[in-house]
């Protein structure tokens, strides 16, 4: 609580057990930490909100109206430092797709910026390794989190507030959420990625689907604190990537700036 209030979320209180079961009758917890001003985000409508407004209006967004300028189906596959400028290589994607390793993959466009973010996402770490020039014991190790949700078969959601448990390693334990369509979702658990190369981190070569098995291990998290949770009401609903610098057993560390 008292982070939460250091980085400015107003409202917290922390509860006795019975008041939070009290605001939710379904829920079994000795303590919780009341956020009233937690919520959900729709990421997906966020994203191409800073590019365009969806149509009929197709104007320019938040970014491209401050003159940024997005280029598609293109990929940084690596650069090097040429006297006081960065060089980024720049190829297609259809290129680094049908690539086959046997020889260096040349870069279609070389640009020089003034500034380089690496901002990359799953691949951050692959395309830093790949700078020529860039010292390598500042590159810091990837670690892949897979987390897979399951959606509740019924349509009345047991809470009416988001119900997250302490974390564990690597993730946030699995919790309980409401996407803006209303659909109960409990996850995500954590599922360590072993084994990725660089051209599947780029290309985003993941599998995310979901193995209705694991629901068995989501099965007895979810009743320590919704007890009442029934057999078989559980099934498989989609899966995420996560990009973590920390491990398994390890203090969890998601990510690193460097200037």
């Amino acid at each position: 609580m008292i982070r939460g209030i250091e980085n400015g979320v107003d409202g917290l209180r922390m509860l006795e057990g019975f008041e939070a079961m009290e605001m939710e009758p379904e829920l079994q917890c000795v303590k919780a930490l009341f956020s009233p001003l937690s919520g959900i985000v729709d990421s997906h409508s966020l994203m191409p909100s800073l590019v365009w407004i969806s149509p009929p209006m197709w104007v320019q967004g938040e970014a491209e109206n401050h003159g940024a300028t997005f280029c598609y189906n293109t990929t940084v596959i690596g650069g090097h430092i040429e006297g006081n400028h960065i060089c980024l290589h720049i190829s297609e994607s259809e290129d680094l797709e049908n690539w086959d390793g046997k020889f260096p993959l040349h870069p279609g466009v070389i640009l020089v910026p003034k500034l380089v973010v690496n901002s990359a996402g799953l691949s951050a770490p692959a395309f830093a390794k790949r700078f020529d020039g860039l010292n390598s014991i500042v590159i810091p190790a990837a670690q892949y989190a897979r987390g897979c949700y399951f959606v509740l078969s019924t349509m009345k959601a047991p809470f009416k507030h988001l119900i997250y448990p302490i974390p564990e390693d690597g993730g946030l334990r699995v919790h309980f959420t409401l996407d803006l369509d209303c659909q109960i979702k409990f996850g995500p658990g954590v599922e360590w990625v072993k084994n990725v190369d660089d051209i599947s981190s780029f290309l985003n070569k993941f599998d995310y689907s979901v193995c209705a098995k694991r629901a068995e291990r989501f099965y007895p998290e979810i009743r320590k604190y919704y007890p009442n949770l029934k057999d078989d009401s559980l099934e498989p609903g989609y899966a995420g990537i996560r990009l973590k610098l920390s491990g398994a057993q390890q203090s969890a560390s998601d990510s690193v700036i460097q200037t």
